[in-house]
């Protein structure tokens, strides 16, 4: 009996877990190919691959924020 009641919780913790990590593992896939791809503003691509692989959930949004090269389209 107390061996269902664990399995519930389990499932109830991946009900919330597994969205999380999905969301996270796309962040880093998605950082990455832009690293690669498009470059970077600032350090350089092989620091941005190492802090976004390192940091897992916090590197991916500081790489978004700071380092991604900003576009050249003129606003007019």
């Amino acid at each position: 009996m107390n061996d269902i009641n664990g399995m519930e919780q389990l499932m109830d913790y991946m009900v919330i877990i597994l969205p999380l990590v999905l969301l996270n593992l796309g962040l880093v896939i998605f950082s990455l190919i832009k690293i690669i791809k498009e470059g970077v503003a600032n350090l350089n691509k092989g620091l941005w691959i190492i802090i976004v692989l390192v940091f897992n959930m916090v590197g991916p949004v500081l790489f978004l924020l700071l380092g991604r090269k900003k576009d050249n389209y003129d606003n007019y």
